[in-house]
């Protein structure tokens, strides 16, 4: 669906036009809801709208804001603190205790793997390592972003598809759905509610089943082994 195909989508279910329902009070809706189910979907699977962000490390800088388009997680960290090295991993410690004085982190840390970790803080990063160099591209970090912000409502591009290589598209199985939200939103603003219909009334169920049919990668790292036979163990009660 094209931001021009939504804005008739709207118009259909709102039972209004661009006079009566202007495009200038539309968007902001789409752009607030768009929002809204993008975070339902990455609590659903961490895939979706996953992207590194390069960026540099400042020497003796440990605390690194997020991007303000990230939607509600970091999914990885990685560092080097030499620009000749590899990143690797950061370890991430939730609820860091340790003393935050310069010469204690860099006595408990070091910059090699497996040496550093971060805490989260503030809409930012804090990083536990040896002493921080300036780095160009030391840092990079893998965060879930939202879906970008239609400009308009008169495209002919597809929704779905990602304006940029940095930024995503909305999926197409929540295009309808995102219509029918901003609909409930409209008809319930107006002075004398309009009462919504039944396709309306079940906007939650419908986004569930929707939310349901996305795969559920398994992150957890959990490792399952296993178990050796009860046969082989004689413990399957058939000799006792």
């Amino acid at each position: 669906m094209t931001s021009t195909e939504l804005n008739t989508l709207i118009n259909f279910k709102t039972g209004s036009n661009d006079t009566t329902f202007p495009v200038a009070e539309k968007l902001p809706l789409v752009n607030i809801f768009k929002n809204e189910i993008a975070s339902k979907i990455v609590e659903r699977n961490v895939g979706y709208f996953l992207i590194p962000e390069v960026f540099d490390l400042i020497a003796n800088q440990r605390e690194y804001k997020w991007d303000v388009n990230i939607l509600n997680r970091m999914h990885k960290l990685e560092l080097k603190f030499s620009v000749n090295d590899s990143r690797f991993p950061s370890t991430f410690i939730k609820d860091y205790q340790g003393s935050e004085t310069e010469s204690e982190i860099v006595k408990n840390f070091g910059n090699s793997e497996g040496e550093f970790a971060h805490c989260i803080r503030r809409g930012a990063v804090f990083i536990l390592s040896g002493t921080i160099p300036n780095v160009t591209g030391g840092g990079r970090m893998w965060q879930h972003v939202f879906p970008a912000d239609l400009a308009n409502l008169s495209g002919s591009t597809d929704m779905s598809l990602d304006p940029t290589t940095t930024t995503f598209g909305f999926p197409r199985q929540f295009h309808e759905l995102l219509a029918r939200r901003v609909s409930i939103e409209w008809k319930g603003s107006q002075p004398k509610k309009i009462p919504l219909n039944e396709t309306e009334l079940n906007y939650e169920v419908d986004l569930k089943s929707a939310l349901d049919a996305l795969s559920h990668p398994d992150n957890s790292g959990e490792i399952v082994g296993n178990g050796i036979p009860l046969s082989d163990t004689g413990n399957n009660g058939h000799d006792y």
